[in-house]
């Protein structure tokens, strides 16, 4: 399972299964009735939170997780639970896959990550936008 990576809005180093956690437990929510609420196994869903399962995949079922934690669709807690979820799947979040300007650019942000040579002024121009819309 890959770890997540910091996306400079969480303050942990731990991805979703520390978030989630952190937002139960600002709820005074146990483990068990959360896991019940999200009709999990507690030692399964404990796997989730400890980072040993990865998130929910479908996003219906991250939707449950999200109306048991009380939190609103447009919210940025429920963005921020999308986007660690799909870091720690390996993917990457919703709104860089929808859009479609950024993912055209994302060959040269891993080209540059990868060490090979990149045009800086394309490089700059993806930072500019990567600022813009997140």
């Amino acid at each position: 399972m890959q770890r997540s990576i910091d996306v400079g809005i969480r303050n942990e180093q731990n991805g979703f299964g520390e978030y989630i956690k952190q937002l139960r437990l600002n709820r005074r929510i146990t483990l068990r009735a959360f896991a019940q609420a999200v009709n999990m196994d507690p030692g399964n869903y404990s796997k989730i939170e400890r980072g040993r399962l990865d998130p929910p995949r479908d996003g219906d079922r991250l939707d449950v997780f999200r109306q048991a934690l009380g939190i609103d669709s447009e919210s940025e807690e429920w963005r921020e639970v999308r986007r660690l979820a799909a870091i720690d799947r390996g993917e990457l979040p919703p709104r860089v896959l929808n859009d479609q300007q950024l993912m055209a650019k994302l060959p040269a942000l891993f080209r540059r990550l990868e060490g090979d040579p990149v045009d800086d002024a394309l490089l700059d121009e993806l930072i500019a936008t990567i600022k813009r819309e997140y």
